[in-house]
């Protein structure tokens, strides 16, 4: 197997899909440690930065559209080290991450936690990107305690996940910020808050995003903002006016920019991700408690706005539709994406609906989940078992 003899000093990129191990040397992965010996998997559509604190051998291998690359000097900024590494020496703190899409704040939310969790202190990871979610399958938020250092936050999955609904808060800023809330009770319940890392998507660039990320701020109250790039108008005022440090950061040296294909594929992985082991089952539609994400739950309603989801799918695909979900799973093997609540209301995992047959009063789920499903939320996306998404379309634009 290959190997790359990395200067001391210097950064090895890796682009997924790869691995790597550290042979010789001391090495790390944004603050992570690299242990030598011990394989660590960079996936497909994602790169992270090796960066060798003294000379350092490291096997790697790739697959089809991996690669390699050196880059001079540490691709963290000095200004990120320095200011994570400040705030971490405090007693608590609440840091929120923001930036514009590929800008690398999950890259430095993640380099916040490792060097939180590297100094033995507690540390929850909150994860509210809806479209590029690391923990949590997309369309739902999600926490998870930090026992260790990570090179890839994605390695871990959340213990607490909310969902929302649709991959962007743009359409549904209420019910996000609803979730939001919903949420951090639960993370307040469950644990003492001492310091949180919290990464948000990446709307930022309007008068409505920045309303949005004003309201989650008044939910986790942050003692720290950190932005990557200048702090768009409002926020500025906003953390001036409740004492809330703001950091305005450079962004990294190496960014791997994404195409909003590579950013559904990263989606896609994490359907994938969630829905393996899954069976179909069939359930009386009267055993179940049906809404969809507007809130409807009147199930005449719901029948409609199925079958209008399958016309729009039906449009986009250029095809006929005669069977409804059943033909839908039959030929593109896919359902309705939907969130599954169990009998104490808490969400349980996600799911595919492929039949709604009310005259015979069943549907079908496609899951992983086994027990008892009492509640279950449709989604307007259609998404197939192994998680590429098919179709989506903004939720109102199926009640109106």
């Amino acid at each position: 197997m290959p190997f790359y003899d990395l200067k001391s000093g210097k950064t090895l990129i890796i682009n997924g899909p790869a691995s790597i191990k550290l042979l010789e040397g001391r090495a790390s992965i944004l603050g992570c440690p690299l242990p030598q010996k011990k394989q660590v998997v960079i996936k497909s559509w994602r790169s992270r930065p090796v960066y060798a604190y003294e000379d350092s051998k490291i096997e790697y291998t790739f697959g089809e559209g991996g690669s390699i690359e050196e880059v001079d000097g540490n691709t963290i900024p000095d200004e990120w080290l320095k200011t994570i590494q400040e705030i971490a020496e405090l007693d608590q703190s609440i840091l929120m991450f923001m930036g514009t899409s590929d800008s690398g704040k999950t890259s430095l939310a993640t380099l916040g936690a490792n060097i939180i969790v590297g100094m033995k202190k507690r540390c929850i990871f909150v994860d509210l990107d809806i479209g590029q979610s690391s923990i949590c399958p997309p369309t739902t938020i999600g926490y998870v305690y930090l026992k260790n250092p990570l090179p890839d936050i994605s390695y871990v999955r959340a213990e607490s996940i909310e969902a929302v609904g649709y991959t962007s808060p743009t359409h549904i800023m209420a019910r996000h910020v609803k979730a939001v809330e919903n949420l951090y009770n639960n993370l307040k319940e469950k644990y003492s808050v001492q310091n949180l890392v919290i990464d948000v998507d990446g709307w930022i660039n309007s008068e409505g995003a920045i309303h949005h990320k004003k309201e989650l701020m008044k939910i986790f109250n942050p003692t720290h903002l950190l932005i990557i790039g200048d702090a768009y108008p409002g926020l500025q005022e906003y953390c001036e006016e409740y004492s809330i440090g703001l950091r305005e950061l450079p962004p990294p040296i190496f960014v791997r920019k994404r195409s909003l294909e590579a950013r559904k594929k990263l989606r896609e992985m994490m359907y994938e991700r969630f829905l393996r082991k899954s069976v179909v089952r069939t359930i009386p539609v009267s055993w179940v408690e049906l809404e969809y994400i507007t809130g409807e739950n009147r199930v005449y309603k719901i029948s409609q706005i199925i079958n209008k989801l399958l016309v729009l799918f039906a449009e986009d695909k250029g095809i006929v539709i005669e069977e409804g979900l059943e033909e839908i799973y039959r030929i593109y093997g896919a359902g309705i994406l939907c969130h599954l609540y169990d009998v104490n209301y808490t969400f349980s995992g996600i799911g595919l609906l492929t039949m709604f047959n009310l005259k015979k009063n069943l549907l079908k789920i496609y899951t992983s989940f086994q027990a008892q499903i009492k509640r279950i939320v449709l989604s307007s996306l259609i998404v197939s078992v192994e998680g590429s998404e098919l179709f989506s379309t903004p939720p109102q634009a199926l009640e109106s």
